[in-house]
């Protein structure tokens, strides 16, 4: 069963007639007359939901050609400078506006709130790197301290209470950092006493190759939707899922159209789905449990879509042409698939983070085989393996969790994957900080530890080389399995961002990877090692995979939870290209 957005489908297929595209031009320049260079231009469509932004060159600047007749909404803005938003514009058929604007410069003790959440959290000085690691993989998993209502200072009493509704969402830590954790957050999110250079004068998300780049955003799903990650298909167009709201959403960027359909449930599941209780993730936030709670999506060689039901029972496909589902039920034993991605023969690897295993699906037989990953000690696999009676307790007895724990890492939680050149499959344990490796032919596994906290949704170049997030001090790592050498690299935008997942391009083996707490796209050349920032139109952009197309456009969803700290209040998908 789908759901049509009416709105967007009419306005969609008349964007596919012909039309003579309209044009908006100008500068933007500070009031002594000189350019700003680097302000963002945004004009939003707001019968499509769509707005596209361009930086100003060196001169001040701007262009935004082959806009579609509607009315906009204009807005100017840069760090430093106060921002100037204009409504009611109307753009016809072959028009051709001008927009000159004049921005304010405005003191740092001002502009300061403007920066991104990692130039705060740079700010959050814990008492050892250890306990820093734990905040991060704990606390900031699943969005920023990106607003208002998250950096804001509190009693310490009130923070204990944040930290015990976290329980409720997976968050645990130890009592050390239960009992540090407040001051230190209080003391980084405090401007009254915070020093004003502890903050950069010139920002690392302002960087001027920002000027070659069109970024393109759209609003997608409903207010309370939870666009875990994105995917573009073989026809072109953008499929992401829905966690919260148990739906996929596809995209049609030439028309603007957007379809959804109602992920199916397998089984007797209600709500909560295999979990329960467990699975109410957000549900203060958004008044909805997921039954299923589609997680990650892929395409097959087939151009069928596949994702992983996270609370459900395994996996669902789904043809784009005939616009049908079909599920498949995994072992009992094996709870919250993650991450997948596809072999040489078209067969399905997926990581369980729940229950400490890689899964084979094999796509022609259509029969599982289940990986036991190896454990640091035998309180990991004795949690592992009680997973299942623990959510049969937790609802049971309505047991919601705690955030206090006598050791965070019990649970290993297997995360990213991926299918090197030689066939072997690696994956990577998010809070155990390794890394490891099936060889398929034998099912031997080998485990590898990281120099590094956190290794999360990794990928692997043509060359079978491992390029690893690490969700902690702003860094990533190439790792070579020749040599088992680990090569650290830092972004850009500091030890305060955050790398969720990153990228790769075919056409070069550049890295894309997402500055999931700067709201940046960042690339990196591996050859030169330089790297490229660009800062996204929306603050608060928690953003997770990447994609980039044949043309080099790279594409991403954003997914803060919960969903009203991102500006907007609204999940997107972006495409960021080049002119």
């Amino acid at each position: 069963m789908f759901r049509r957005s009416l709105a967007l489908l009419g306005l969609g297929l008349a964007c596919a007639l012909p039309v003579h595209a309209a044009t908006l031009s100008g500068s933007v320049s500070s009031e002594q007359g000189a350019p700003v260079a680097l302000a963002q231009v945004s004009l939003s469509n707001l019968e499509l939901g769509r707005t596209t932004t361009v930086y100003a060159d060196a001169e001040g600047r701007y262009r935004l050609d082959g806009l579609l007749p509607g009315h906009y909404r204009f807005r100017a803005r840069r760090l430093g400078f106060g921002t100037i938003e204009e409504s009611g514009i109307e753009l016809a058929e072959d028009s051709a506006l001008e927009r000159s604007v004049t921005l304010k410069p405005l003191p740092k003790s001002l502009w300061i709130h403007d920066l991104p959440a990692s130039d705060w959290y740079a700010g959050a000085q814990f008492s050892s790197p250890a306990l820093s690691a734990q905040f991060a993989i704990q606390c900031l998993m699943c969005h920023q301290q990106g607003s208002s209502t998250t950096r804001i200072l509190r009693s310490e009493q009130d923070w204990h209470g944040i930290f015990d509704m976290m329980a409720e969402f997976g968050a645990v830590m130890t009592q050390q950092l239960y009992d540090e954790a407040p001051a230190v957050l209080n003391a980084a999110w405090d401007w009254n006493t915070r020093a004003l250079d502890s903050f950069p004068d010139n920002p690392a998300v302002l960087d001027p190759a920002g000027a070659a780049v069109v970024i393109d955003e759209w609003d997608v799903g409903e207010q309370t939707s939870f666009l875990h990650d994105g995917v573009l298909g073989k026809d072109g167009r953008l499929y992401a899922v829905d966690w919260i709201g148990d739906k996929l959403y596809r995209l049609d960027p030439r028309t603007n159209e957007t379809t959804a359909w109602d992920v199916p449930v397998n089984g007797d599941l209600r709500e909560g789905g295999i979990l329960g209780i467990l699975a109410e993730r957000g549900r203060r936030y958004t008044h909805h449990t997921p039954t299923v709670a589609p997680h990650s999506i892929q395409v097959a060689p087939d151009g069928k879509l596949w994702m992983t039901l996270s609370v459900g029972k395994g996996l669902a496909s789904f043809d784009p042409v005939t616009e049908q589902f079909r599920t498949f039920d995994h072992p009992d034993r094996v709870k919250y698939p993650h991450t997948l991605r596809f072999d040489r023969e078209g067969n399905i690897w997926y990581t369980a983070s729940m229950t400490n295993h890689v899964v084979r699906f094999d796509t022609a037989t259509e029969s599982f085989e289940v990986f036991d990953l190896p454990t640091r000690n035998w309180s990991q696999w004795l949690m592992a393996r009680a997973m299942g009676a623990i959510v049969w307790a937790a609802n049971t007895f309505k047991v919601k969790g705690q955030s206090v724990v006598a050791d965070p890492e019990i649970n290993p939680v297997p995360y990213g994957i991926d299918v090197a050149p030689d066939g072997r499959v690696w994956f990577s344990q998010f809070n155990n900080s390794r890394l490891g490796v099936i060889t398929p032919a034998t099912g031997a596994i080998e485990m590898i530890d990281t120099p590094f906290p956190a290794p999360r949704r990794f990928r692997i170049d043509s060359r079978g080389v491992l390029w690893v997030p690490s969700y902690h001090e702003g860094k990533f790592f190439r790792f070579d399995p020749a040599t088992r050498d680990f090569r650290e690299y830092a972004l850009p935008t500091g030890r305060g961002d955050m790398v969720y997942a990153l990228a790769i391009d075919a056409r070069d083996d550049s890295i894309w990877l997402c500055g999931t707490n700067s709201d940046t796209l960042i690339h990196f050349d591996p050859r030169a090692e330089t790297f490229s920032t660009y800062l996204l139109p929306s603050r608060v952009s928690f953003t997770r995979e990447l994609e980039v197309d044949a043309q080099g456009s790279v594409w991403t969803t954003t997914s803060n939870l919960p969903y009203y700290q991102m500006e907007g209040g609204q999940g997107k998908v972006i495409r960021l290209g080049f002119r």
